[in-house]
């Protein structure tokens, strides 16, 4: 299979997940009850799924555009599953079933479902067909059936802790379930917690990954289009995001994502002869960013061009963005194309 014919299978992949994608990020700024009635710690005690049936998990700080325009809030588990069978999800810990968001994709139900363990910590499951017996306002036990598997061959987890403050430049910009981020692989009780750990495909000893790769005063981390209106993160404005971030496979390699606008729309590898991001200031002169595809299933194929980018910060907290589909270029200068993104 040439490099052609393996991008044009990653990019029909991309279009597939895309319809996934949009449904877990329907993110929902949900607020405790008015009286709290429950007050389980913060612990898991169970797997959401059988772990003998988990093939990987993804860490916090997924990337695939325009869902995941910029790094995910939460961690996928991925399953092996025979034909079109679903699976038995499971609750991770006990608490008040909160909301339960209906996402239905194709003729199935799929649902989003946020449990409230005690007045500072939820978590939610993503991409669950519910079983009728579960209601809103119900108490669950840690481990009982909630439901099974949906359209896609994952499921996700995500954790809002109130007692965590992920540090992004503008929180403003972001959903509580984002800004509250925790990782939600250390909440498992142990020898649980170590056995999940172990199926995380990510390289190196980190292992939960990042939801915030903001570093004040340079370009690295995320962007919103300035166009008078204030953009946050959403369905609404995927398309303005941009994100200076990371492979979570491979974590030392630098992605750029972007969700729109400018063009050349996905996630993007750069050369080892550019700059990183978290080293471009506004002292810095304008930077060209070699934007190319490589293959993570054959690394060690060459990297396929797909154009350039050039980009300078005009202040600490503003950028001047273009990009240009020509592969052949190794610079440029800015023209009526060029974009305004900040904070």
């Amino acid at each position: 299979m040439n490099l052609n014919t393996k991008f044009s299978n990653y990019i029909l992949f991309s279009f597939i997940f895309f319809l996934l994608l949009a449904a877990c990020n329907s993110k929902n700024d949900t607020t405790a009850p008015t009286v709290i009635q429950v007050n389980e710690p913060a612990v898991f005690t169970n797997s959401p799924l059988d772990i003998s049936k988990v093939s990987t998990i993804l860490s916090l700080g997924w990337l695939e555009p325009v869902g995941h325009t910029i790094p995910s809030d939460h961690i996928g588990f991925s399953f092996n599953q025979t034909g079109t069978d679903s699976i038995q999800v499971y609750a991770p810990g006990p608490g008040l079933i909160q909301q339960i968001l209906l996402k239905p994709i194709g003729n199935k139900q799929e649902c989003k479902v946020w449990v409230q363990m005690n007045a500072k910590f939820t978590y939610y499951l993503d991409h669950v067909i519910v079983d009728t017996a579960i209601k809103a306002g119900h108490i669950i036990k840690g481990g009982q059936l909630l439901g099974t598997t949906g359209v896609g061959n994952s499921i996700d987890l995500g954790a809002i802790d109130s007692n965590v403050n992920n540090n992004f430049i503008n929180p403003k910009r972001y959903y509580s379930q984002t800004v509250r981020c925790g990782k939600p692989l250390s909440y498992f009780t142990d020898p649980l917690k170590s056995q999940l750990y172990s199926l995380v495909d990510r390289e190196g000893t980190e292992k939960d990954g990042w939801v915030c790769v903001d570093v004040p005063k340079t370009l690295s981390g995320n962007w919103f289009l300035d166009n008078g209106v204030f953009n946050v993160d959403g369905p609404n404005g995927w398309d303005t995001e941009l994100s200076f971030a990371y492979d979570i496979q491979h974590p030392s390699r630098v992605m750029i994502s972007i969700g729109g606008i400018i063009g050349l729309i996905g996630k993007w590898n750069i050369t080892a002869s550019d700059i990183l991001p978290s080293q471009v200031t506004a002292s810095t002169a304008k930077v060209a960013y070699h934007l190319c595809f490589i293959d993570p299933n054959y690394p060690n194929n060459p990297a396929l061009k797909k154009g350039l980018m050039i980009v300078q910060l005009t202040d600490d907290t503003h950028i001047k963005i273009e990009t240009f589909s020509d592969t052949t270029l190794t610079n440029a200068v800015f023209d009526t194309n060029a974009k305004m993104y900040a904070r």
